[in-house]
């Protein structure tokens, strides 16, 4: 597995861990990952790709706001807990 595949295991297992439903999508290009997300309505996704292992983050991507931009993991993982605690959009 590549360090970017463990690494977004990683962060799989961080985010169920603090209560949030998440899920893998790997085998794909990039492109058709994310348009299947769309096509889903999911309204978060995180991109974890060879820039993102290096920083140790995550690339974010909402339905509603499109690309919100690279964060830390535990930062992503606040932001969400705060938007289902307020029940709003992040």
């Amino acid at each position: 597995m590549k360090a970017s595949g463990i690494r977004a295991e990683l962060c799989t297992v961080r985010m169920k861990a603090s209560g949030i439903r998440a899920e893998l999508c790997t085998g794909e290009r990039l492109p058709k990952l994310i348009g299947n997300a769309e096509k889903q309505k999911i309204p978060l996704m995180a991109v974890v790709g060879p820039k993102e292992v290096e920083t140790g983050s995550v690339t974010v991507r909402s339905r509603f706001g499109g690309e919100l931009g690279t964060m830390d993991v535990g930062d992503f993982i606040t932001k969400i807990k705060d938007a289902i605690d307020s029940r709003t959009f992040v």
